[in-house]
């Protein structure tokens, strides 16, 4: 009875290895690297990771991919934008004022504080101020100064108020185009007032600026490698974003 005891606990031992031996190791994130903490989408809408948004990139890509055919084109584009731009103008009223950019900033998107501060992990330029936006620090009515960085939210469609407030400082933050604050970037008059011309006005040149290849199609791989850094590259050293979007009178 023991030698029966004995061989079956070592062929179960043998089966036990065996089978971990065959089983498909877990598979690499996309790129080789863990998706970021946090994304913009070219508009300034957060994704953050979490239990249902593995890939926040792929969650914002996935919910403006209304076509399902795994790219996006302008008109997408466009209406994601469009989607987002009525989540801002909190008293549809057609236009985001100083105070909306205030509430984007400090509560949809509490992080661009570090980011501005030159704290967050990951961020080209990360050791420095980056105070303001683009043009030299917007200011909205209530004198609000204008941060800058990358986020992402947990919900597919995302954009929502992060539960529990600001997050812990020293998140990686990740954007396709290297715009401190994507949406006080649309006040293209400088008056605190973004109206929806200008907000697809800026929508158009961002889109412009990700179709390198000019085919009018804007794929998940060809975004991944936007925000991923070349494998040959430094360990930890971020992405070169590409330029921001050209201001035209």
């Amino acid at each position: 009875m023991r030698r029966l005891l004995a061989s079956t606990a070592a062929a179960c031992v043998v089966l036990a290895s065996a089978s971990l031996a065959v089983a498909d190791p877990p598979a690499p994130p996309p790129g080789g690297r863990p998706p970021p903490r946090l994304f913009l989408s070219p508009s300034g809408e957060p994704f953050r990771l979490g239990p249902d948004t593995p890939d926040p990139l792929q969650a914002w890509f996935d919910g403006a991919d209304t076509g399902h055919l795994g790219y996006l084109d302008r008109a997408e584009f466009r209406a994601d934008a469009t989607r987002f731009f009525r989540k801002l103008d909190e008293n549809a009223d057609g236009v985001v004022d100083g105070f909306e950019v205030q509430d984007y900033e400090t509560k949809i998107v509490p992080e661009l504080a570090d980011w501005s501060e030159g704290i967050a992990e990951g961020v080209p330029g990360g050791s420095g101020n980056h105070g303001g936006d683009r043009h030299g620090g917007h200011r909205g009515q209530g004198g609000h100064r204008g941060g800058g960085g990358g986020a992402a939210d947990a919900g597919q469609g995302g954009g929502g108020e992060h539960p529990g407030g600001r997050q812990p400082r020293g998140l990686r933050l990740a954007q396709l185009i290297n715009e401190p604050e994507p949406v006080s970037g649309a006040d293209f008059n400088f008056d605190s007032h973004i109206t929806l011309d200008e907000w697809m006005r800026a929508t158009d040149q961002r889109f412009d600026l990700l179709d390198k290849a000019k085919t009018g199609q804007l794929t998940l791989t060809e975004l991944r490698a936007i925000i991923s850094p070349p494998p040959h590259g430094a360990r930890g050293a971020p992405a070169s974003p590409p330029p921001p979007p050209p201001r035209t009178p």
